[in-house]
């Protein structure tokens, strides 16, 4: 009793602890993990998942069967689910609340939001209906919001975050990022303007199939939007990462295990699409073991091979580049290390000037010419991929040649649909290698004609047809019970042959 202070609480608190959450400092944490830079994350989210269901990519090690379709809940959590729920949402309520105290803090959260709501938008791309108005507060039985509602309240932070940005960013009182807490823009507050805008126009496009009215009324607005859009890759989103090396991006980091390599669809449509061979297909691949820097070849692999047919694709193109390692394709000289390059892509300028053609094709307002923005989204690809790169590692002659000939031209379609094909397969090569914006826009619009797995080892999808969604992991499945609720995802459940609310039927 005598041993009792009325300063109890205060003299076990630690003097050197951050009492108050500082957004500035929360803003990379949310970058690094909603972007996946770390290889971990990076191997079993994007490159185990969806780098192999847009096929990019196909597996060459008969060890890893996630290209047949098969589901492995601990890399679906740590991939996907946590780095969401555990990092970028919760983070970012934790910066709402720290900003609606402290005011001084609204230009960073609005920056926050834009960023969060991009996440939250490819989250619930991948797995439908998620819990999200519920989560990310400590709530272990969350309730799930559907799709839809998600996709107005992504309208809603977007808009609003923008509006806010547009008032406030000359406002010398607000409290500014300072170096290397802005890991896409720097602190630059016009280029966030710009970037909320662009995936305004990116998400209202995702519903022109399920909901045109919504969809033409959101891109519009997108397109009108104060602070405009992304105009040239000046304004490109990539998350910085200051490794070298063994630390680099973690698309290089991982590929010197030989455990992926370029797939068929990707060598079909790099070889095939106009009457040259791409022009990127260099900066992205390495020729095979069997040809030389001097001839070079270029092979693909099938998706969902099993291990005795894998055995009969032993040629095969590593992403051992020019962007990563250029001493392959320079010397024939196997990678004992990798260049950091690029940074790993949120969103890009090419992606808005697809965007556009594909609003203009529709009619809308705003948008330009559907062909002027469709070629000018190719040159801002090519221009972006050699960016940063000796020039003599690349030539520019085929440039012209590859974008007037062959399925690439314009002219060489004359329906809506043929433009639309030509729209999403560009866009699709250009998205390289963000796999997850690849297989989401497959969804939509069943563009590219992509390549039925050889063999899907997943029950519930037929031979034949293509992975709908990821299903919920088994830790949410046991531990949330709204998760098994069979009203989720328009009352068809959970699965990986059920599609989410946008997807309207394009592919198989």
């Amino acid at each position: 009793m005598t041993a009792c202070t009325g300063d109890f609480d205060e003299m076990n608190q630690n003097p050197n602890a951050i009492t108050s959450p500082n957004p500035s400092y929360m803003m990379p944490y949310i970058q690094e993990y909603g972007a996946h830079i770390a290889s971990w994350e990076f191997q079993v989210g994007p490159n185990l998942h969806c780098n192999l269901y847009a096929q990019y990519f196909a597996n060459s090690a008969s060890y890893f069967n996630s290209d047949s379709y098969t589901y492995n809940s601990a890399w679906v959590t740590d991939g996907y689910w946590n780095s969401y729920y555990v990092t970028v949402l919760t983070q970012a309520k934790s910066a709402k609340t720290v900003a609606d105290e402290d005011p001084s803090y609204s230009n960073i959260y609005q920056c926050i939001r834009i960023f969060t709501a991009r996440c939250t938008a490819q989250t619930t791309d991948l797995f439908g209906d998620i819990p999200y108005t519920e989560a990310g507060i400590g709530n272990a039985d969350a309730k799930y919001d559907s799709q839809e509602s998600i996709y107005n309240d992504v309208f809603k932070e977007l808009t609003e975050a923008v509006e806010l940005l547009n008032a406030k960013k000359d406002d010398i009182t607000q409290v500014p990022f300072l170096n290397n807490q802005d890991l896409i823009f720097n602190g630059d507050l016009s280029k966030w303007i710009k970037f909320g805008n662009s995936l305004r126009l990116r998400y209202a496009m995702r519903l022109a199939y399920k909901d045109p009215a919504k969809a033409k009324k959101e891109a519009e607005a997108a397109l009108s939007a104060p602070g405009g859009l992304m105009t040239s890759n000046d304004d490109n989103a990539g998350v910085y990462i200051s490794g070298k090396g063994a630390n680099g991006w973690p698309l290089f980091q991982i590929s010197g295990w030989g455990e992926f390599c370029m797939s068929k669809t990707m060598e079909n449509i790099l070889k095939n699409s106009s009457t040259v061979l791409d022009p990127r297909t260099s900066l992205w691949f390495g020729h095979t073991d069997t040809s030389t820097a001097a001839n070079p070849v270029y092979a693909g692999v099938p998706n969902g091979l099993s291990a005795d047919a894998l055995s009969g694709y032993p040629d095969r193109s590593y992403i051992w580049g020019y962007q990563n390692c250029p001493a392959w394709n320079l010397a024939d000289t196997k990678p004992s290390n990798f260049l950091i390059g690029k940074r790993q892509k949120v969103m890009e300028y090419s992606e808005v000037c697809f965007l556009k053609a594909e609003a203009a094709l529709r009619g809308w307002a705003g948008a330009g010419d559907a062909k002027s923005n469709y070629i000018a989204g190719i040159k801002a690809s090519f221009d972006y991929e050699r960016a940063g790169l000796d020039a003599s590692y690349y030539t520019t002659a085929d440039d012209d040649t590859y974008m007037t000939t062959g399925s690439v031209a314009w002219d060489a379609e004359s329906s809506e649909e043929g433009h639309m094909k030509q729209i999403i397969t560009q866009k699709w090569i250009a998205l390289y290698p963000d796999g997850e914006e690849a297989w989401t826009e497959f969804r939509r619009t069943g563009y590219p004609a992509l390549m039925p797995v050889a063999q899907s080892l997943e029950p519930s999808l037929p031979q034949g047809t293509f992975i709908k969604k990821l299903r919920y992991t088994d830790d949410e499945l046991r531990e949330n019970s709204n998760a098994t609720d069979g009203s989720l995802n328009q009352g068809k459940g959970d699965g990986m042959n059920v599609r989410v609310w946008w997807d309207t039927n394009r592919y198989n």
